[in-house]
Formats: structure tokens, C-alpha cells, sequence
């Protein structure tokens, strides 16, 4: 029981680098300034096939270039949400990450530098696009380098979004009178410029506490 909804991303880590580029994209155009910009995103126009009951195959509606680096880290990470507010048990929640490297070697680099538990400390849980999305290893295959807002021309690349949401009203744009804003689905407008961080801003082992493989 219960209507279930499931999304997908994959994504890889280029070889000599440590951030994930999404294979899934999509073309976003701004419709303030007319600006269009690929973003990383979940995948479309994937099938499903069930192979026993509660057990299915799916599979990706989009295929990998030929030329693709079979030496490196690729992730696959899915976030899927049951409905079940009908029987007054609200909605269930689940994310899982996926690493392999194609040729069958063994996976020797992931992104790890900020634990979701580190998160939850302050964001209990962290709960972001509606609540779906709960596991930073799943928020780093999406909020990559290659993923900018084209109607502010902000980066939604995870390392440079969250530092600037935690800085807030200590952003140097923001004391110069410019909110530090990111328009996302649907376009919502999001203004972190009053987001405060709850301790004093360059303690930085409050996050990076040493629990993450990477700095």
C-alpha cells in the first residue's frame, strides 16, 4: 500500500580529480534572464521491470557516452519516498548510494568530506527538497561543479552553496546589499542571506569534525 516514487542520478569522478560530474542532466533556461544552463539532475525516461514482487529492474533512460572512463569511481544514488499519509502514517523516506569502477576494479575514491551524521547534529535529519533527499553521499552527486542557477548565475556546487548559506548576513555581497539568492524548482525563490550559523563562523571543525575520510 501506498503510492511509491523513486529517482535516480548517476554520476562519476573524473580521473585526477575529486569531485562527482552527473551523467544525468538537463537543460535548464532561466525565464528572467533568458540564460540557459546544463545542470546536473535526476534521470528521465527510465523503464521499469518487475522481476518478483517488491523486486524490480530499472533501467536508465540515459546511456553512457562510448567513450566513457571505465578506471574511475561511478555512483549510482537513488532517493525514494512511500506515501502512506492515507493510513495516517505519513511518508517514508529512503536514499542509497551505489560505487563501483566498471573495469572491476576496486573503488578507491568516493567524496567523503562531510558526514550526514555531522549534519544531523544541527539538521535533525537533514531533509532537503521536500524531505526526499537525506544523505549528503546522494546531495554530492547532484550539486556538482558543472550545476549553476541561470537565473542568478550562482554555483549550486555543494562545497560553495553550503559554505555561503552557513556565512549568510557575513557574506561580503550580502553586507553590500546583495541577498545571496538561488532559484530552484519550480522556480522558488530561496534567499539565504539571514541564514546565521550557530557558532562562530570560521570554526570550521564544527562540520569538518574528522569523521569523513577527506578533508
Amino acid at each position: 500500500p501506498g503510492a511509491v516514487t523513486t529517482s535516480f542520478v548517476a554520476a562519476y569522478i573524473p580521473k585526477d580529480q575529486s569531485q562527482y560530474l552527473a551523467y544525468t542532466t538537463r537543460t535548464q533556461t532561466s525565464p528572467i534572464t533568458g540564460v540557459s544552463a546544463v545542470q546536473a539532475g535526476t534521470d528521465t525516461g527510465g523503464t521499469y521491470q518487475q522481476v518478483a514482487e517488491g523486486i524490480y529492474t530499472y533501467t536508465f533512460g540515459r546511456a553512457l557516452p562510448t567513450t566513457y572512463d571505465q578506471t574511475t569511481t561511478h555512483t549510482v544514488a537513488l532517493y525514494g519516498r512511500r506515501d502512506l499519509t492515507e493510513f495516517e502514517l505519513g511518508r517514508q523516506v529512503s536514499n542509497v548510494e551505489y560505487n563501483w569502477v566498471p573495469s572491476g576494479a576496486a573503488v578507491t575514491q568516493v567524496r567523503d568530506v562531510v558526514r550526514t551524521e555531522t549534519c544531523n547534529k544541527c539538521h535533525d535529519p537533514l531533509a532537503l527538497h521536500g524531505g526526499s533527499r537525506q544523505h549528503v553521499a546522494l546531495c554530492v552527486t547532484c550539486h556538482t561543479p558543472q550545476t549553476t542557477d541561470p537565473d542568478t548565475g550562482n554555483t549550486v556546487d555543494l562545497k560553495v552553496m553550503v559554505h555561503k548559506i552557513h556565512a549568510g548576513p557575513n557574506l561580503p555581497s550580502v553586507k553590500a546589499g546583495k541577498p545571496y539568492v538561488i532559484i530552484g524548482n519550480a522556480q522558488s525563490v530561496n534567499d539565504f542571506s539571514h541564514t546565521t550559523f550557530p557558532r562562530v563562523l570560521n570554526d570550521c571543525e564544527t562540520c569538518h569534525d574528522g569523521t569523513a575520510s577527506q578533508s
